[in-house]
């Protein structure tokens, strides 16, 4: 039996890709996995693999831990690092810019989403924690999690809450608020993080903006974790807001590409 993808559900994350005996998939215009069904021998991985459950066919019981292959298979490396040195020194957050630039870059310039399906160094440790680790329930997750409705709506809550830090390291470098030395946990809990502070040798505004990022990074982390635990390894794809950003901009260059051919 061949496996065959629900095209309107998938959300491209490119799981499927990674564990292909074959290489039979590909992310078609970066909006949806497409199945080659000549090279596809019906193993059933991509069934067990898919975070939103949306591929049909055989289910395999074969071992579908992940298989590290080429260099950017280890980019789960960055995201303890990043972590790491942002604990000890705030201004390293900065480098979660490379999250977030990456994967719109590819999607505007290339129109598809390469990032989330190959060097998407957090999907990378979910997958690692959740399948090889085996911390994962490995259950599927509910339909609501991977409707348009809710993944929508969650990008433009959690863009509200990034323009909400945007707003504060303004009002810092106006100098009408001061630094404020915490990292912000689920947009809710205030943790001091005094410790990755290390004076006034950079602006206030630009310490405030890494506070800020960091937080959005270790929140939507632990989001992440919190999927993995309940769910598939990287049920976290299913509603990543970068990831719904960037398949919307492929969608919308598809369309555009084919009204003019």
């Amino acid at each position: 039996m061949k496996s065959v993808v629900k095209k309107e559900l998938c959300v491209s994350c490119g799981c499927c890709i990674k564990v292909c005996p074959k290489d039979a998939i590909e992310v078609k215009d970066g909006i949806y996995a497409h199945i080659n069904q000549d090279l596809c021998i019906g193993c059933g991985k991509c069934v067990t693999e898919c975070p939103a459950s949306i591929i049909e066919g055989e289910y395999s019981k074969r071992d579908n831990k992940v298989r590290f292959k080429k260099w950017y298979d280890y980019l789960w490396i960055f995201s303890i690092a990043y972590f790491a040195l942002g604990f000890f020194n705030i201004i390293f957050a900065w480098l979660g810019m490379i999250c977030f630039i990456l994967p719109l870059l590819f999607a505007i310039f290339k129109g598809n989403k390469a990032f989330c399906n190959r060097y998407c160094d957090r999907g990378q440790l979910l997958g690692l924690i959740g399948g090889r680790l085996g911390l994962s329930r490995k259950r599927s997750p509910p339909k609501w999690m991977y409707s348009k409705y809710f993944r929508y709506g969650f990008l433009i809550f959690f863009f509200a809450m990034f323009f909400v830090m945007l707003w504060n390291t303004y009002l810092v470098f106006a100098g009408t608020k001061s630094l404020s030395q915490a990292v912000t946990v689920l947009w809710t809990f205030n943790v001091p993080w005094s410790l990755a502070y290390h004076g006034n040798i950079i602006a206030p505004w630009v310490s405030q903006y890494a506070f800020g990022f960091y937080s959005v990074m270790l929140t939507s982390t632990i989001l992440g974790l919190l999927t993995m635990l309940l769910f598939k390894p990287r049920s976290w794809c299913v509603y990543c807001p970068m990831g719904t950003m960037t398949q919307a901009i492929c969608k919308v260059k598809s369309m555009r590409k084919n009204k003019f051919q």
